[in-house]
Parts: structure tokens; C-alpha cells; sequence
């Protein structure tokens, strides 16, 4: 961030819809009456796509039905107490983007743990969220970072994080993560009502953790079909308690995989019962969810208002031509997948390089969505590593067959 200047990082805050805030000089006591009432922000905090002089904040705070909107005051702080304070701002939470907002902090200082909080104009505050500045590009210090992937919420606890916690808690500074890296499936949008699956799932009980306002029922599962069903499943998720404690924790880096869509999903095609269908608007409707609940920084290509996604126009029509890569030339097809771009770089000292693709290559490789693959970066450093995820399936899965009853057998 040394070499952005103040108008520049504000043009980039404002593709990515988050509000702009630079920080102070020097630190101060806060002067906020906050008092932490996590009621008020019932999905808490998180961070994500830090870079070494800046982070991307979120939280949600759902107003009363009458409120279009509401304000809500941010503070970064040196200190857990909010002694030293070194930026502050008031940010906008509204109903067209589900109550949750996002903001770029910059102005930061590399390799720094600080702590932030969000509060409404009547003093009630979200939890104490904690986040990591990247290092200097030239620091050689080791990286510690964990990734993880495939989270269902509908089918047990993810207590794993948990035990993540525990763990980094007890590790000494120099060995505690600097972030997490989620390969996606944060979500799983295929939902099973324990009602219609009494046998539960793997000898697993199934939990009842959100029913679609006005989702679709296939053979015994749920899947969304609006705008209302993708944010629907993202709180229900955000409401487990392990996964909520590690978002305000570390600071995530977050891509897709394709749950984030549809099970059987590419492009912006389903395929259930062994028949594929144009889902275009479904498409646009899942990417915009995603934006709205991941703090990561991805551009938008329409809109550049800071409260809203501004969701590309688009129709459920058939496609039928593709290109000599798999992609699918229909107008309403290209403006769903482009809808959110997440293809980035991301680097973490001069060790780690986060690589995000947007688009696998069309070839049998490319059925499945983000991946690791670890190998050595150019340059003098044989150790410096560089990683590699992609992030759009543009090819048909053949990684399950949903002609089956249920899941038995089936790569979910």
C-alpha cells in the first residue's frame, strides 16, 4: 500500500463495493460508547484478502422492517482495549444488500495484528474481531497458514474449527496461522429437511439449519432458487458458532467451488435427474450472495455504488454454443459468469503467493472447482512457493451421478 496513493485506493474500495477508510497517523483512545451486544450482529465480523498495509472488514447488522438503512461506526485498533485506535469510519448497512456491509481499511503497517469492531448509533456493538496485515513483500520470515474446504453445516458441527483454535491459541506468535485459505464449498446450497430424510445422511442426524423461502424440492433435497434462498443459507451457516469464532479470528482468503451455485452445476447450467437447464438468473443470484458475505476482494464489473451489488439483467436461456474452451457463447451466459470476478493474487512476505484463477482450462482435468497445487516460483529463492486455485467449472462434472437415490456412493 506504500506506493498507493489516497484516490487510488478509493476507485479500487469502490469496485469492490466496500467503504473507504485510511488510517490514522497516530493512535488514539476510541470515543465510541460501544457495548457488545452480539444479538445485533447475529452472523458477526470477518476479515479477508489483507495485503501488507490493508484489510477488507464485514459484518451484518439487520435493521427493523421501517429502516431502509442505518450507519454503523468502524474502529482498528491496536490494542484488544481500544486504546490505540488508528482508523475509524461510518459505514452503511442496508436492506438491498441483506444488512451486511464491507470495508477497506488501508493506511496499516505489515505482519500486525489488529482489532476491530463495528457499532450502531445507539451503542450496541458487534464482537471484537482480530485480523492480520500481510508482511512486507521482502519479508523472509515463515508463513503458517491453513485451508480448508467442503463445510455442510446441514450434516454436523464444524468443530473443526474449533479445534483450530485450540491449537493456534497455544502456539507460540511465531507459529500462530496468518490466514486461512477456503477452496470453497463455504456453502452447501443442496439442503435435506430432516422430515424428508429420516435415516439421516451417513449414519449422520441431519440438522435443521435453514429452510428456502421459496426454494425447490428435488426427489428428498432443497436447493435455492432465488436471491432470498443463497443469503437464506449463508446466515444459517454464519449462525455456527466454531465457524463464526474462526472468521473473527483470522482473516480468510475465500473462493468458490461449486456449492456456492449448484451441485451439479458449471457455467451457469444445472443438471438434476439427468436433464441440464439454463440457471442464468440462479447464477447471478449465487455470485451476488457471495459477495455480500465474503469480505474478499473481488471486482464488480457493473454498478459503483458501495451499498449494493448491481446485478447484471439476465435470462434463463438455453445454450448451445461453446467455445474451443468448453465456454458457452450465450449472452446471458457470459454476463452471469462475469457477473463477480474472482481471479486475484494475493502475497504473503516473499515466500507465499495465493494465485486465484476465474476459469479452469475445458479439458477432463477441470471437473472440479478450486485446487492446490504447490510448486516452485520463479525467481532466486528456491523455497519461495507460489499456489494456484481455479475457480470457475466450465466443463460438465462427472464427479457424481444424480440419477441415484440419495448420495450413497456419491461424490457430494
Amino acid at each position: 500500500m506504500s506506493s498507493m496513493n489516497r484516490r487510488t485506493f478509493t476507485k479500487l474500495a469502490v469496485a469492490m463495493g466496500a467503504t473507504a477508510v485510511w488510517g490514522d497517523l497516530f493512535a488514539a483512545p476510541s470515543r465510541v460508547a460501544w457495548r457488545e451486544r452480539r444479538g445485533f450482529f447475529p452472523e458477526g465480523v470477518a476479515s479477508g484478502d489483507s495485503d501488507s498495509g490493508s484489510v477488507l472488514l464485514w459484518t451484518r447488522c439487520p435493521q427493523a422492517e421501517k429502516s431502509s438503512s442505518a450507519e454503523l461506526s468502524v474502529e482498528v485498533s491496536e490494542d484488544q482495549s481500544f486504546r490505540r485506535v488508528v482508523a475509524r469510519a461510518i459505514t452503511t448497512v442496508s436492506a438491498c444488500s441483506d444488512w451486511t456491509c464491507r470495508v477497506l481499511v488501508a493506511g496499516l503497517q505489515p505482519r500486525r495484528t489488529y482489532w476491530y469492531r463495528f457499532t450502531d448509533r445507539n451503542g450496541n456493538g458487534s464482537r471484537i474481531g482480530r485480523t492480520i496485515t500481510a508482511p512486507s513483500l521482502d519479508d523472509s520470515r515463515p508463513v503458517a497458514f491453513a485451508f480448508v474446504s467442503c463445510q455442510n453445516v446441514n450434516q454436523g458441527a464444524q468443530n473443526a474449527y474449533r479445534r483450530m483454535i485450540f491449537e493456534d491459541e497455544r502456539a507460540a506468535e511465531a507459529d500462530r496461522l496468518g490466514f486461512v485459505l477456503h477452496l470453497g464449498d463455504f456453502i452447501y446450497e443442496r439442503v435435506w429437511y430432516p422430515e424428508d430424510r429420516p435415516q439421516g445422511m451417513y449414519d449422520r442426524r441431519l440438522r435443521d439449519t435453514v429452510r428456502y423461502p421459496d426454494g425447490e424440492k428435488i426427489r428428498d433435497f432443497h436447493i435455492p432458487t432465488t436471491l432470498d434462498g443463497y443469503r437464506a443459507v449463508y446466515r444459517a451457516y454464519l449462525h455456527d458458532p466454531d465457524l463464526q469464532d474462526a472468521r473473527a479470528r483470522w482473516r480468510f482468503v475465500n473462493m468458490w467451488d461449486n456449492h456456492e451455485f449448484s451441485w451439479l452445476g458449471w457455467q451457469s447450467l444445472q443438471k438434476f435427474q439427468g436433464k441440464t437447464r439454463p440457471a442464468q438468473t440462479r447464477k447471478v443470484a449465487a455470485n451476488e450472495a457471495f459477495f455480500e458475505y465474503q469480505p474478499a476482494r473481488m471486482a464488480r464489473p457493473s454498478g459503483n455504488s458501495l451499498e449494493r451489488f448491481s446485478p447484471p439483467k439476465v435470462v434463463d436461456a438455453p445454450i448451445t454454443k461453446f467455445d474451443d474452451h468448453g465456454l458457452g457463447q450465450e449472452a446471458n451466459n457470459l454476463a452471469a459468469i462475469g457477473s463477480l470476478k474472482g481471479y486475484r493474487a494475493i502475497r504473503w512476505g516473499r515466500n507465499v503467493e495465493l494465485i486465484v484463477t476465474a476459469s479452469a482450462r475445458g479439458d477432463g482435468d477441470s471437473r472440479r472447482g478450486p485446487r492446490l497445487q504447490w510448486g516452485q516460483a520463479s525467481g532466486d529463492d528456491p523455497f519461495r512457493q507460489r499456489q494456484r486455485g481455479n475457480s470457475q467449472l466450465l466443463q460438465e462434472p462427472a464427479f457424481a451421478d444424480d440419477s441415484r437415490s440419495g448420495t450413497e456412493g456419491v461424490v457430494p
